[in-house]
């Protein structure tokens, strides 16, 4: 199978793109009314956002409708005062988001080519806890889904210290998401590993078509295995895309128990060299694919992945250590009264 490219965007790439703008006017100054100059670059960038959204968007037809609210309102000159490029990037992503519903979307700012991310340095592999608790229970708290070639050594080192825990507690209440490998070797630990083991499908759709291609994600081996112990996953409302994806595919294999608040909603991918130049310095982010489970043949976006156990995201912790703690009580006095078999 050829290598797979990546599925999701991380937010802190999409953030520290560079802000040196090239607009009619900028943030330091006072507003001012826009000149017919300014309304007619306004005008010709929006066209060729909805150019490039009705191109590129995963699904063809919504993207056609959305890229085509995107030009009524440019009809009725609904940005034509946008002078602001900071005002300008905040509407156009908020109208795209409400015509789709899709919090994937971005207009940004960048002086990086479309796609190039920054060069991964070993201490952004996002883990920021690694502790057992009380009742030799593992917790395990992360922020993101690094790329693989600097989240594998590092969660390689957590599952490591707990292995040998009587149950384990995955805290991703603050994940913003990632890489979609490093969610199926993080998953790898926690499954049958004489097998490998399908995690997720990402459909892509091929730009300026209405035909599509499809990728797998299988499970591979790890120099541990948590196995046949219980596994629970902490979610909330800032749980997002690949974060969703660790808890909303172990919920569908009945591997781990999901604890706290439904998360954000957000499945859709956009593949790195898919970011479409708008100009120099101005870049669409419109996502062109889409996550399937082989199980549920859907996925979370829009809707959000719903706990097995929903309680608000800060008792979260609290409810997963209850009833960690319950199970293991129960689990010792049925071992305690099985009657001696010798």
């Amino acid at each position: 199978m050829k290598p797979i490219r990546s599925l999701f965007l991380e937010a802190r790439m999409l953030w520290a793109f560079a802000t040196i703008l090239a607009w009619p006017a900028s943030a330091d100054t006072a507003p001012t009314a826009a000149s017919q100059s300014d309304r007619l670059a306004i005008r010709r960038t929006v066209s060729e956002i909805a150019t490039g959204f009705r191109s590129a968007y995963i699904y063809p037809d919504k993207g056609d409708c959305a890229a085509t609210a995107l030009e009524q309102a440019l009809a009725a000159k609904a940005y034509d005062d946008l002078v602001d490029r900071d005002e300008f990037i905040r509407r156009i992503t908020a109208d795209l988001r409400s015509f789709t519903n899709d919090q994937h979307i971005f207009v940004v700012r960048n002086l990086r080519p479309p796609g190039q991310a920054a060069s991964p340095r070993p201490n952004d592999a996002g883990f920021e806890r690694v502790e057992r608790f009380e009742g030799n229970i593992g917790y395990i708290r992360f922020s993101r889904f690094a790329s693989p070639e600097i989240f594998r050594d590092v969660a390689n080192n957590a599952m490591r210290l707990v292995a040998d825990t009587n149950a384990l507690i995955f805290d991703i209440r603050g994940n913003r998401g990632g890489h979609p490998r490093s969610v199926a070797y993080l998953s790898s630990f926690l499954l049958d590993p004489s097998r490998s083991i399908h995690l997720a499908n990402a459909v892509w759709r091929n730009k300026g078509t209405s035909s599509f291609r499809t990728e797998e994600f299988w499970t591979s081996q790890t120099p541990d295995h948590y196995l046949d112990k219980p596994v629970y996953i902490l979610v909330g409302p800032e749980t997002f895309s690949a974060g969703e994806g660790f808890a909303y595919h172990l919920q569908a294999l009945r591997r781990a128990t999901i604890i706290g608040a439904k998360t954000k909603g957000g499945a859709h991918a956009t593949e790195p060299d898919a970011v479409i130049a708008i100009e120099p310095d101005l870049f669409l982010v419109a996502p062109n694919g889409r996550t399937e489970n082989p199980v549920t043949k859907t996925d979370w976006d829009g809707v959000g992945v719903r706990p097995d156990l929903e309680v608000p995201s800060e008792a979260a912790l609290d409810a997963a250590m209850k009833l960690a703690l319950t199970r293991q009580s129960a689990s010792t006095s049925e071992g305690a009264e099985a009657p001696d078999r010798r």
